[in-house]
Parts: structure tokens; sequence; C-alpha cells
């Protein structure tokens, strides 16, 4: 196969049709003998990737299962790049499931760059795919007159250059494209033409969590480039932890306390989509299971895994899967504050609502800054500070309450309520005379 990258520009064929996706995306084809040649023009930041691909089901845009292109420039070296993908999972790829490159997933890459050019904020790459490719993990795009459902998205790159699932734009319409159409152009002015800039969002106020005990960790969105992104400094891996209805909050502890965590990240093994365990280690990455052997003898943990007799490490904190969800779109950009942001999310709790735990008492040794991660994937959680018995930050009072004094939502109030229930019957035997 042709490679998959390209120098900074090469001057790409024109094209006769063009299609609004998005306000800051065009997508432009053209049929040629042997395959067909795509344009993707987006107002993108460059630690972003755009794509755009076949729908699996026709009049509907369905992301999983889908096969994608997923197209970005690289500014370490002005390199374009356009990888073939598959999604059978909303979540990265392990190696058998999520967004996948197709050559992760003993596929084929079919695609290949053309052209590219990054100006004034808006990437354009250029690259060819055949209408048969003979890989099973792709889709076959109908060499004469036939409507196909696409679909494209606009997400981040993580830190090896691979796709998250988006959170930024993705296409929620019915977008049908005949890719032999001549003079099918309903493009607005061409985006690579306008000069536009990405906008850039103003961060959330930091959450604070601080004399507190008792946490509940759920997952949910990631805020977009107002959240993880922007108080991490690093890509979010799609989704993250909330505790105590708090996305991604700096937690304080004291030596000699004990904690609990009560944890519902998810427990289907069988789907790494809905399996999220929960575990404090000094990483700052976390994602222990996918790290190899000698990686993970680099970290320590200090809660949330046992190991065997083996030596075989487990995850303990593993409970049924609660997560917020959007009211409609990702709200985002309009929410100038966390706090209105979460009143956009509502809660969504699957399965048995049995939850997992984590009891960690904080010992004399233990450094002043560890993580709470995800077992399984990484970038996902943020920072315990660890402080000796007796701090208190006269500014932040004792309430534990964060920046807010909003009280509980009622997810939170929810699970303890089923909690309760779940360990009633303890509390209600008989006394044994």
């Amino acid at each position: 196969m042709p490679p998959t990258n390209t120098p900074a520009h090469i001057a790409p064929p024109e094209f006769e049709n063009c299609r609004q996706m998005g306000d800051d995306l065009q997508v432009e084809w053209q049929a040629k003998e042997e395959e067909v040649q795509v344009r993707l023009t987006a107002v993108m930041a460059e630690d972003q990737y755009v794509a755009f691909g076949l729908s699996p089901v026709s009049e509907r845009a369905e992301m999983l299962n889908s096969d994608l292109v997923v197209a970005y420039y690289d500014s370490t070296d002005g390199s374009f790049h356009a990888i073939d993908y598959t999604v059978t999972a909303k979540s990265e790829c392990d190696g058998k499931q999520g967004v996948c490159p197709d050559e992760k997933v003993n596929g084929r890459n079919d695609a290949s760059v053309i052209g590219g050019e990054r100006k004034n904020g808006i990437t354009s790459i250029t690259f060819s795919r055949p209408y048969q490719t003979n890989d099973h993990m792709d889709l076959p795009i109908l060499r004469y007159s036939g409507a196909i459902t696409v679909l494209a998205a606009i997400g981040h790159l993580n830190n090896r250059k691979e796709a998250d699932y988006h959170e930024d734009f993705v296409t929620k319409d019915n977008v049908i494209l005949d890719f032999s159409s001549v003079g099918d152009n309903t493009c607005k002015q061409r985006s690579g033409n306008s000069g536009q800039k990405p906008r850039r969002y103003e961060a959330w106020a930091p959450r604070i969590l601080r004399a507190v005990t008792n946490f509940t960790a759920t997952i949910g969105p990631t805020g977009g480039e107002r959240g993880y992104s922007a108080t991490t400094k690093t890509s979010s891996w799609g989704i993250a932890w909330w505790i105590n209805d708090k996305l991604i909050p700096e937690i304080f502890v004291e030596r000699g306390q004990t904690y609990h965590f009560t944890v519902y990240g998810g427990n289907n093994r069988l789907n790494q989509a809905r399996y999220h365990p929960l575990y404090i280690t000094d990483s700052s990455v976390g994602g222990f299971s996918d790290k190899t052997h000698a990686e993970q003898q680099k970290e320590k943990i200090f809660a949330g895994v046992s190991y065997s007799k083996m030596g075989m490490p487990e995850p303990t904190a593993v409970g049924s899967l609660c997560e917020w969800r959007h009211n409609g779109q990702d709200a985002w950009r309009i929410s100038r504050t966390f706090e209105e942001y979460a009143m956009t999310l509502y809660p969504d709790c699957h399965d048995s609502h049995t939850p997992g735990f984590l009891v960690w008492t904080v010992t004399q040794d233990t450094p002043d800054l560890v993580y709470y991660q995800c077992y399984n994937h990484p970038n996902m959680g943020w920072k315990i500070h660890v402080v000796n018995n007796g701090y208190k930050s006269k500014r932040e009072g004792g309430n534990g309450g964060g920046l807010s004094s909003r009280p509980p939502h009622p997810l939170t109030t929810g699970l303890l309520l089923l909690l309760l229930l779940h360990l009633s019957p303890l509390f209600f035997l008989p006394t044994l005379r």
C-alpha cells in the first residue's frame, strides 16, 4: 500500500462535489476509475482529527460498526495522515475492539494520502480509497449510481496519535451521498478560504473535594475543551471519572485517615466500553492493565488492586455502570461554568445497581501526590493531594463541597438510597438468643 502520510503540502485536485457536514466541516469528493478521492476541510486544532466514512445502516448515521477514515495533521514533522478505522465500541482501541485502526485488529489500511494543507487554524487533507478493498473490516463503496449514508466526526488524538471516541462534533442527521455524482455542491463559502481560526474556550474553575471521607465514583463526559483537557493539559480518553457529581475533582486526603469509594464504573468484562475499575496509583496516566510488564513494575498502586499467589494483578473496585448522559447535544461550548454544564446532564444507571467498593487507609509514607484512575483505560482520572493530619485551608472551609454549594444531584442521592435498600436486610435480622 502507498504511505499514509505526506509532507506539508501537495497541491490537491479540484472537486466538483461538496457537502457541508457541519459549520466547521466540508467534504468534497470525486469518482475515479478504481477509487474515490475525498478532501476533508475542517476548522480544528492541531491535536484533533477529522473522520469521514460509511454508516453500517441506511438512512441513519450510526457510529458503531461504521467504516471511517481518520485524517489528521502532525505538527511535529508537518505531515498529513489518513488511516482506515473501524468502530466496534465507544471506547479507545484495546487491540480487540473500540475505535481501532484496521491494522490493529487484523485488517489493512486502504486509505492513501494525496495532499494536505494546514493554514489559519484550518486543516485540509485529501485521500483516496478503493471502491472494493477485499478487507473484511471495510464497507464497500458503490462504484456506480447509488446513495450511501455517510457520517463525520471531529475529536481529539491521544498521546499515540490515535483517535479517541469523538467528543467535539458528530453528524446526527441522515446525510446521503452518491459518490458517482457530478456537480453535487451544497457547500457554503469554502472553509479553507475563510481564514477563521478555531475558537478558544475558557476553562472551568477547578473542582475540589476537601474534608470528605466518602466518595461516589461514576462515569461521565469530559466537558470538551473547558473540562478534562483544560484541567489536565492532556487529551482525554473520551469519558472521565465523576466523583461526588463533579468532573475529575482534585481530592485532598490526610495521612492516617480511611476513605471509602463507592464505584459505579461498569463490570462488563466482555465490553471494554462498560468496564472501568477504579484504582489509586502514582501514575498520572493510569490504564495499568494496558501496560507492558516493565511499565507495570515501575508503577506503585495504593488501593483497588489485589494480587494472586502467582503474582497476577486483579482489580477489586468493580461495580455496575452509572453514567452521566447529555440531554441532546454536548453543551460544554455554551456552558460558562461547570455547574451550568452539570445541569444539562442526566444520570443513566445500568444493570443491577451493584456497586464496587474501594477502602483506602492512607499510610504515612504515601507521596504528596497520587491519582485516582481507571485500571483498564488511560487518562480518566486526576489528582489526589495527600497532606498531614490536621491540614486545613481556611479559604476552602471544612464542608468539602468544593467550589459550589449546589445540593447533591439526584444521582448521588438515588445511589445512596439503593445501597441502603440493598443492605437493609442486614439491619433487620432478628437477634439470636
